[in-house]
């Protein structure tokens, strides 16, 4: 197998909440420029990560650095990089991002496709950060204040269209129907994942065939046994502007909870 003698990073496995270790800040000065100089199109995935790796000190943590570095790339794609405007120049960044983001504080969140209020975006505050940079440069700046948090009652997720084309010609054909029911299902699948106490029994069992199988029949019993839902979803992809989703979707993950 082609690089299979290479080496792949190993990553440290943090639990939710728990914060990530501080870096040396030259170890994010180095992945910053890397990432610039080294495109990841059309080129191996594995030589690109084994040069990512080797900007990092070898005494380093590849996972800390990692997610320090995320950090900065978060703070300076946020609202069309407005966020760190007077710290950004160019492919540039002030010393002061990278000194302070190789310790601010960050934990380590487990990314949820489906987000209710309360969860956070980030794992640190933006805001908090760039009042540093204020402090410690001296360097003046306004900025609209970063929500760090899905608000009271809201709700956040991502469905993906899958386009139908025609054969040969590659070109879309619009099909309302089958996209509310793909992404109903998406939705379905996620609440379900997030919410139902039946998923975390069922990925506990020592044979993961067994396991797989499980998880297929009780998702497929749990659309079965909210059929009167699922329509109502589909519907409301079908036609948004007259179906709110919200009450759907609150009735859905009350029913996942308790559903076993």
């Amino acid at each position: 197998m082609e690089n299979a003698d290479i080496p792949i990073p190993k990553f440290m496995h943090y639990a939710e909440g728990e914060l990530i270790c501080p870096v040396d800040p030259e170890d994010l000065k180095r992945m910053w420029q890397y990432e610039r100089t080294h495109s990841r199109v059309g080129s191996n995935g594995c030589q690109w990560l084994q040069g990512l790796k080797a900007t990092v000190s070898p005494k380093a943590d590849f996972s800390d650095v990692s997610s320090r570095y995320r950090m900065v790339e978060t703070l300076t794609s946020y609202n069309k990089s407005q966020l760190l405007a007077p710290w950004h120049h160019g492919e540039e960044l002030h010393e002061a991002v990278f000194r302070i983001a190789a310790s601010f504080p960050l934990r380590y969140l487990e990314h949820k496709s489906y987000m209710i209020s309360g969860d956070e975006y980030f794992g640190f505050d933006p805001n908090a950060f760039v009042q540093r940079l204020i402090e410690e440069t001296g360097i003046s700046h306004v900025w609209e204040p970063v929500q760090t948090k899905i608000p009271e009652g809201g709700r956040c997720f991502i469905t993906a269209r899958i386009p139908r084309r025609i054969p040969n010609t590659g070109e879309q054909i619009p099909d309302t129907e089958r996209d509310a029911k793909h992404q109903a299902r998406q939705v379905l699948w996620d609440i379900w994942k997030r919410f139902s106490p039946s998923l975390d029994q069922v990925l506990s069992h020592s044979d993961k065939e067994h396991a797989c199988r499980l998880v297929a029949t009780f998702f497929a019993n749990f659309l079965l046994d909210n059929i009167d839902l699922v329509q109502q979803l589909e519907a409301g992809f079908r036609e948004p502007q007259s179906i709110p989703l919200d009450p759907i979707l609150s009735e859905l993950e009350l029913r996942a909870r308790r559903w076993s």
